[in-house]
């Protein structure tokens, strides 16, 4: 259930027009700003921060989703991660980018929907059941469960990196596609072309990759076949790039299974720059600025 809320309030976030007219100006988004406030989503957040942001960077420097200062094999660096997903959950994060990039609009949308998430419906909840057991329980506890959700499977769909001769990251391998899953919502399991090729329907993905097929054989794309997005975060976290290589896709036909573990396990411990220097740098580029 958790899944399919995810899903929706991501496709209402990045489809403003998925609604009739008279619904999207009256009720608006309703898995995103109503029912998901019980799957632990604060209002608007895929309209801003999933869109203005993570979109926008594709998961590079400033993302609020960002994890290449990390090594994405190590459950020591996943809480880490966790704990950058919980800023971007809570919105506090994201509140932060768009006051320091002067994006006033987007700014004051996501903190009406903390205003509404972290004291309108808490209020009202308390009001109504006047038990605490019952706000943690049936409102707070999958927010936390979104937390790790959303932790687990970004950490996977953008879990391996390549550099090109000058230095940037190769968009076929930081962004992972999955051919054949059981769990595809709306194209997303082709989180390649979801991030660079956005525009294209998702019924069209299987086409227009082969148009890109050059560069998934030169740079040997990130794409696997025939397993979810939580088997693929799985096999990372516990290093297994042997079951991981029996899924992996190779374009060329001229690798071996062993040269295909031993690629991924590069490209997933890979750090563009250290922790320590990405928060150092971070810090000198977002400020909390008056808007």
């Amino acid at each position: 259930m958790m899944g399919g809320a995810y899903a929706l309030a991501h496709k209402e976030g990045h489809n403003r027009m998925l609604y009739k007219a008279w619904i999207r100006e009256s009720v608006g988004n309703i898995f995103e700003n109503w029912l998901g406030v019980f799957y632990g989503n604060v209002p608007y957040n895929f309209t801003t921060s999933h869109i203005a942001i993570h979109h926008r960077l594709n998961g590079g420097k400033l993302d609020t989703f960002y994890q290449w200062d990390l090594d994405r094999t190590s459950w020591s660096d996943f809480m880490l991660f966790l704990h950058r997903i919980f800023l971007h959950t809570s919105g506090i994060s994201s509140l932060v980018f768009f006051r320091s990039n002067g994006m006033k609009t987007k700014h004051n949308l996501l903190f009406t929907g903390c205003l509404i998430y972290w004291i309108l419906v808490p209020s009202i909840i308390l009001l109504i059941t006047r038990s605490i057991s019952f706000l943690f329980l049936i409102y707070l506890q999958p927010f936390f469960c979104m937390t790790y959700f959303l932790a687990f499977i970004n950490y996977a769909f953008h879990g391996f990196i390549e550099m090109d001769e000058k230095g940037d990251s190769i968009w076929c391998v930081n962004s992972l596609t999955i051919i054949g899953g059981d769990d595809d919502y709306f194209g997303e399991d082709d989180h390649m072309l979801h991030h660079y090729a956005s525009t294209v329907f998702y019924t069209e993905l299987d086409e227009y990759r082969k148009t890109k097929m050059a560069d998934l054989k030169k740079y040997h794309a990130s794409v696997f076949r025939d397993l979810s997005i939580v088997e693929v975060a799985s096999y990372l976290l516990f290093k297994d790039f042997k079951t991981l290589a029996a899924h992996f896709v190779d374009f060329t036909g001229q690798m071996e299974k062993e040269e295909i573990a031993k690629m991924l396990e590069i490209r997933a411990k890979r750090k563009e720059m250290s922790h320590e220097d990405y928060r150092q740098w971070r810090s000198t580029r977002l400020a909390f600025k008056k808007l």
